[in-house]
């Protein structure tokens, strides 16, 4: 089985080459005029293309989170009160601005594209369309930015890349500016409001104090225990010698009276110390001090969260005034682009090769099929009457 398709094979083989061989001048008519017609289009007619890259660096961002104080860290979140985000978009910016239709458009008019395309069209969309065939952007394995130019002439390919890197970095800045003032208006819209809003809680905490004579309750209410627990400790003592007086002179004597009226008035002195008649020197009405207490702390920590607040956006205001103010070189070219004069299109070698077999491959099987009508037609077969119809179908069409 084996040998017979082998011999089967070299038959097939044989029948192709002696039906080329058969036809020989057709083979190599038909081979020759498409062959010599791409050896001169890729040789003389068709320009050549070639290509100017450069790899570029993405821009770091420029914007760092912001600094948060410790008293401000742990009672609100950074994104709720500003706003904002902090995300880096800076590549997708440059992205766009590479992609965008006003940086095309500028390339076209610098370098008159139209007139060098021949461009001849009614829209203008169709000549960006022609020139973004041409243009590439590409993020490579490092993720750099991969920016390429294709053209007939290396030297305007070399000098396109170096336009729009150019313009993309001045449009970049342009952005980054235009970014920082709008960051730093918002930042000074609130830091007046937070202002505000400071001197306004400033202003009820000290009437706040001078209404109630708290100034530093964990000091006054110490000092106001202290002077108690001392009074009381002076009154029980002097209880004790007026009970002694009492038992050894009685109660009509000189020392036993002088001893009653200094327990009346250590009496009066706690009772008013109590209820906070001495508020005018520092001391606080132990009754009140819970509610005083927390009022005072109430008000102390809204102060700090908005001094807090203040001075991260007195920071932020000032940072996108320096962001606002300063111009960097944002696009930096690891690899720029160079006048390479080996083209990239067309590969004459390859074209000239692809379409000399693919003629070979046709002919081939346009002379075996010549061959196998011939044999049908000497045989008498209905593919023979079925061919002579066909013939005399197109006859009468050449004739009319």
């Amino acid at each position: 089985m084996e040998e017979q398709g082998t011999l089967g094979f070299i038959e097939s083989c044989l029948r192709v080459l002696n039906s080329i061989l058969k036809h020989f001048k057709f083979f190599a008519v038909f081979v020759s005029i498409p062959t010599f017609v791409t050896f001169v289009l890729v040789m003389w007619v068709i320009k050549p293309m070639y290509i100017a890259a450069a790899i570029v660096t993405p821009p770091a961002s420029t914007q760092p989170m912001p600094v948060v104080p410790s008293g401000l860290k742990n009672r609100i979140g950074m994104s709720s009160l500003l706003g904002i985000s902090m995300d880096n978009e800076d590549a997708n910016a440059v992205w766009t601005i590479l992609n965008s239709w006003e940086m095309h458009d500028m390339v076209i008019k610098k370098f008159d594209l139209a007139r060098h395309y021949g461009f001849k069209g009614e829209f203008y969309a169709d000549l960006l369309k022609d020139f973004r065939k041409n243009f590439g952007l590409d993020m490579n394995k490092e993720e750099m930015f991969l920016v390429y130019y294709k053209d007939t002439d290396p030297k305007l390919a070399v000098r396109v890349v170096e336009f729009m890197l150019g313009k993309a970095d001045s449009l970049f800045n342009v952005f980054k500016t235009e970014q920082a003032r709008q960051s730093r208006v918002y930042f000074e819209v609130r830091l007046d409001s937070c202002e505000k809003a400071l001197d306004s809680l400033i202003n009820a905490f000290v009437d706040f104090q001078v209404k109630n004579n708290v100034y530093d309750p964990n000091v006054q209410l110490g000092a106001t225990i202290k002077y108690l627990n001392e009074l009381q400790a002076v009154r029980e003592e002097v209880g004790m010698e007026m009970n002694f007086e009492k038992l050894d002179r009685g109660e009509n004597s000189k020392r036993f009276q002088e001893l009653s009226k200094r327990v009346k008035s250590m009496n009066s002195a706690l009772g008013g110390a109590i209820k906070g008649k001495h508020r005018n020197i520092g001391m606080i009405e132990l009754k009140k001090s819970p509610e005083l207490y927390a009022e005072y702390l109430r008000r102390e920590s809204e102060i700090r969260i908005q001094e807090s607040l203040y001075k991260m956006l007195r920071q932020q205001s000032e940072q996108m005034r320096m962001e606002e103010a300063k111009i960097l070189k944002n696009l930096h070219v690891l690899d720029p682009p160079w006048e390479n004069n080996k083209k990239i299109y067309p590969l004459r070698g390859i074209t000239v090769t692809y379409i000399f077999l693919v003629s070979c491959l046709i002919a081939a099987i346009i002379c075996c099929i010549r061959d196998y009508l011939e044999k049908e037609s000497g045989r008498g077969t209905d593919v023979a009457r079925e061919w002579s119809i066909l013939k005399g179908y197109f006859k009468k069409k050449e004739k009319v």
